[in-house]
């Protein structure tokens, strides 16, 4: 289970992992043995770029998906003022940089596509800086010039808005997408509860307020839309509340609100005492086939294969049954403190799951992993491993669009403590293209890994 000396890092207050932000190391757009479309690095020391990762929509008006990238420990504007930084995917290049306010903002703790909210048809990007004057803030910034069209803020000090957001999609029915941004530290049930909002992408009007249940919750820990479940044509959304108490002392839970009334349609709860479940939550696109979204939940604090191994469920929007429960490797691994949809990564026309377990061990020390299963059978499909010990790769994870338009999905991997550059924990992301089979060749004999082996070269199955 979790506990206060699991790591030396956390992420979210939990005690868990820690963050990251970057210069562009350009990367052409060619795949490298290990399935590497671009590799991003931070600037300078404890920028723990990569924290914050997301598939940004397509942002410049060439067709071509682009990513964003926060780093709530950057520098520019002052201590830990953070920044955010977009990316071309047809060529990597820097398309913007958007730096927190002041001194403690934390601007990039979390990220994610907004959507076109303006209607200008540009994605715009979303933004959390939950440091912002107490409160908190999430901020909208348009994709076309990059100018700041929205700043939500929390309401009262310490509620911590920002720390999470996501596009919502269209939860009122106008035809524009909405956003959502937690709170972990609302207070309105109990100190530290929790809250999430809802905000209008037409004219940033609040939609819903969802609140945790009971002091201590963080209620609001991870955010994310969740498609429309319940066939009402309203996009629904999913919430995380990793230290709710309804099987034992943090045990966790997520909860799925509908779009149109705000209505629970489903509560999932953690397993155990300590499993964390709701630290992280995605949707997980259609998994099962039935023309409805299912959901994604990450559990890094469950125990199923050691302590702290982690966990990821698959839920069915349908009928919240469970399509898959993924388990992480070792004790210590925190598989499951990031989890995202990966998009179709192998071409079977069937969406795949990325996780993240940025603890786990690798055949490089205790590198951090994400491991990409597939939507059909729940099989393995690529295993991605850090370089060097406490990377921390996997912190974040996320679909990536097909940035290589070669009819796979890619995806995007954070490694917050990342040295690639010289500076410590500056911090790097990696995308990774679909379709190429990710081996590592540990012993050099020609032949590498199959996606399972966690980097271990442990069947030679697969000739690179």
């Amino acid at each position: 289970m979790l506990s206060a000396t699991t790591a030396q890092f956390s992420r979210h207050g939990m005690p868990i992992l820690a963050v990251a932000f970057a210069t562009l190391v350009g990367i052409p757009m060619s795949v490298d043995a290990q399935g590497i479309l671009y590799s991003f690095d931070g600037d300078s020391e404890d920028d723990e770029f990569g924290f914050a990762v997301s598939g940004a929509g397509d942002v410049n008006g060439d067709d071509i998906p682009d990513l964003v990238v926060g780093a709530r420990y950057d520098g520019n504007n002052g201590f830990d003022s953070g920044s955010v930084r977009v990316f071309s995917g047809a060529n990597g290049s820097i398309l913007y940089t958007f730096d927190g306010d002041a001194t403690n903002a934390e601007l990039g703790t979390a990220v994610s596509d907004a959507g076109d909210v303006n209607g200008d048809a540009f994605a715009d990007v979303i933004a959390g800086a939950p440091g912002v004057s107490g409160a908190g803030a999430a901020r909208v910034y348009s994709g076309m010039d990059g100018s700041i069209l929205y700043t939500f803020t929390g309401d009262s000090e310490d509620d911590g808005m920002g720390d999470s957001v996501s596009n919502a999609g269209d939860v009122n029915g106008d035809n524009v997408p909405d956003l959502i941004a937690g709170a972990r530290f609302d207070a309105d049930n109990g100190l530290d509860s929790g809250a999430a909002w809802v905000f209008s992408g037409a004219d940033g009007a609040i939609l819903h307020k969802f609140r945790g249940d009971s002091a201590g919750d963080e209620f609001g820990t991870w955010v994310s839309g969740a498609g429309d479940v319940n066939g009402d044509d309203f996009a629904d959304l999913i919430v995380g509340a990793p230290l709710d108490d309804n099987n034992g002392k943090d045990s966790g839970s997520a909860r799925v609100f509908s779009g149109a009334n705000g209505a629970v349609l489903y509560t999932f709860n953690g397993g155990a005492a300590g499993d964390g479940f709701g630290y992280a939550v995605s949707d997980a696109g259609d998994v099962d086939g039935d023309n409805i979204t299912d959901l994604i939940v990450g559990a890094p604090g469950n125990d199923n294969n050691g302590a702290d191994s982690g966990s990821a469920r698959v839920f069915s929007g349908a009928d919240g049954a469970i399509l898959y429960t993924f388990n992480g490797e070792t004790a210590g691994d925190t598989f499951g403190a990031a989890v995202s949809g990966a998009g179709d990564m192998n071409g079977d026309n069937t969406p795949d799951l990325i996780v993240g377990a940025p603890l786990s061990q690798t055949m490089n020390g205790e590198t951090g992993s994400a491991r990409v299963f597939s939507g059909v059978d729940g099989s393995v499909l690529f295993t991605f491993i850090g370089d060097g010990s406490f990377d921390f790769l996997g912190i974040g994870v996320s679909d990536a669009g097909d940035i290589n338009e070669d009819g796979f999905g890619d995806v995007i991997v954070g490694i917050s403590l990342d040295d690639n550059n010289g500076e410590d924990d500056s911090g790097s992301v990696r995308v990774f293209a679909g379709g190429v089979a990710a081996c590592v060749d540990g012993d050099g004999d020609g032949y590498g890994a199959g996606p399972g082996c966690l980097g271990l070269d442990c069947d030679d199955g697969d000739a690179t």
